[in-house]
């Protein structure tokens, strides 16, 4: 058992979206007009909380999203991804000759596409690199890339969006959010585990000053709002003790989730939980030091007199 589940549960699992950004940083229009989900990530925060480890295994560990193995791309400031087709937008520092040699280090290979330098990578499981400025980098397979840089080349009045943007506009300070037209969702899965279905899903997580967190639901009706709220609370009794704070309640046909800590609560819930993983983690045996130098038998009592007998 790992530290994982339980920090992606408590941090990631809702949001809570603020109010006062309505605009969204123009680079996310790189996202699919199709895109049924959308994953921002201030990473320049998060990469020093106690949650970086979960976040950072959904994006590049084993079953994560295939982010490639590259120093400048894990110190992006912010990141927001969508799917389908898998699209990420990386904000940080890309000077074309850092990441020409940290790509080509990793076995990357160069191409252009309409002027565009594109690092293809030699896996099937990592994502490729799009270079689109010295801030901007796009990660996606080959296609994707292809088509992102196609749209972006279209004139204005031709270019189509995906509508969940002005959702996420909502939450553009958040330290973490994620939007979703409905549950499940493949990417929205990654982030938020609820096993059970909504029409619509969104919320953030700021850790300005502790941790705030909250999220709305759309459920069909209001008999299926009870429904998923009853599901969500028996989720939530079993969350660890830093999360079950967590309140459930239904408006009409959503049901909502909040939940606000301080800095001093979030430190104490976080060694709470390390003390307790750590004590299920099976010890490792001892293994008996082998000694030094060959062994050696010795016979007695034999007419020659003893025998040795050297065992290496």
């Amino acid at each position: 058992m790992t530290l994982r589940p339980y920090l992606v549960t408590c941090a990631l699992l809702f949001g809570m979206a603020t109010t006062y950004a309505e605009s969204h940083p123009a680079w996310w229009r790189y996202a699919s007009p199709e895109a049924t989900a959308l994953v921002g990530i201030q990473w320049e925060h998060l990469r020093t909380s106690p949650f970086a480890a979960a976040i950072s295994g959904e994006l590049s560990g084993d079953g994560g999203l295939g982010f490639p193995d590259l120093d400048c791309i894990k110190q992006a400031r912010q990141v927001l991804v969508s799917s389908p087709a898998l699209l990420a937008m990386a904000a940080g520092d890309f000077p074309a000759e850092i990441l020409r040699e940290q790509a080509a280090t990793k076995g990357l290979k160069r191409t252009l596409y309409h002027e565009t330098e594109i690092w293809v990578t030699p896996g099937k499981e990592t994502l490729s690199i799009a270079r689109i400025n010295d801030q901007l980098v796009l990660l996606g397979y080959l296609t994707t890339l292809k088509e992102a840089i196609d749209r972006s080349l279209l004139d204005e009045t031709n270019r189509q969006y995906s509508p969940l943007l002005a959702r996420a506009a909502h939450h553009a300070q958040d330290d973490l959010f994620v939007v979703a037209a409905s549950l499940p969702d493949p990417l929205a899965g990654l982030f938020v585990p609820i096993d059970a279905e909504a029409e619509g899903f969104e919320g953030g997580v700021s850790l300005q000053g502790g941790l705030r967190l909250g999220a709305v639901l759309s459920a069909f009706s209001e008999d299926a709002a009870t429904q998923l709220a009853g599901t969500l609370q028996q989720l939530v009794a079993t969350l660890p003790p830093l999360a079950r704070s967590i309140e459930v309640a239904i408006r009409e046909k959503s049901v909502t989730l909040s939940m606000a800590i301080s800095e001093q609560e979030l430190d104490a819930g976080v060694k709470s939980s390390t003390t307790a993983v750590a004590k299920t983690e099976p010890k490792a045996q001892p293994v008996a030091a082998k000694p030094a130098g060959p062994q050696i038998i010795r016979i007695y009592g034999l007419d020659e007199g003893t025998r040795e007998i050297v065992m290496r």
